[in-house]
């Protein structure tokens, strides 16, 4: 049923493009200018029929899936005693659930598969068929005319169908693409960023002339100065 339930959903999102022709999905930035109308035209169809493939898919696998019963039966290969002491013989086809309530032993916890309940040793029993059996809430609805063979082969369908659709899409998409233009934008955007400065604030090479300021440079410069005399003069008596 979820199954069911997302396929629809798919088919929505597809939809919408397909009918009002808007929206990223139909996106033309790197589609040739010449292709751009065209382009569209038959992206809108393709959604279109993958939405109406999406809708086929969620009502053939809920017809398969929800709307059957499905039956096993099984068979002893030999005759069985059961814990009740009553002998069933082989050949006669018993459904899962009428197997699981023969091979019931009181004294030991029993599972629900078709095993041994008291020790490890195979049951003589093999698998016969499988039956599918329109649900009852169905049996008077317009499904009574949909096998399930049919329901299950008409959902295979679809998806090989849908399979086509999407390979036929992104086969499209790459004829309408401007190599050149993609490749541009892509180049544009792995390219290292630029320093917002121009690069003239970072040359230098007009004060390579200018004499460098260094602590020798300065001493020289600067003309010789008297040293004060900072010896304490004597006082007079």
């Amino acid at each position: 049923m979820m199954f069911s339930f997302l396929l629809i959903v798919i088919a929505i999102v597809v939809a919408v493009p397909a009918i009002t022709g808007k929206g990223r999905m139909l996106n033309t930035e790197y589609i040739k200018k010449d292709k751009v109308a065209s382009y569209k035209k038959w992206m809108r169809l393709i959604y279109g029929l993958m939405a109406l493939v999406a809708l086929t898919m969620a009502f053939f696998n809920f017809v398969e899936k929800e709307a059957y019963t499905q039956t096993h039966y099984y068979e002893f290969t030999e005759s069985y005693v059961g814990k009740d002491g009553v002998t069933y013989p082989a050949g006669e086809k018993h459904s899962v659930p009428e197997m699981l309530e023969i091979i019931k032993d009181e004294d030991k916890p029993a599972s629900n598969s078709l095993c041994a309940p008291v020790d490890t040793d195979a049951l003589p029993y093999r698998y016969v068929e499988t039956t599918y059996t329109l649900q009852e809430k169905y049996q008077n609805s317009f499904l009574k005319a949909i096998s399930y063979k049919t329901a299950r082969i008409l959902n295979y369908v679809a998806l090989g169908v849908s399979m086509a659709i999407i390979f036929t899409l992104f086969l499209f998409m790459n004829l309408m693409t401007d190599k050149t233009a993609q490749k541009k934008a892509r180049e544009q955007a792995n390219s290292p960023v630029r320093p917002s400065m121009p690069k003239g604030a970072f040359d230098f090479s007009d004060y390579k002339d200018e004499v460098e300021v260094t602590p020798d440079k300065f001493s020289e410069d600067i003309p010789n100065q008297p040293v004060e005399d900072t010896t304490p003069k004597k006082k007079k008596k």
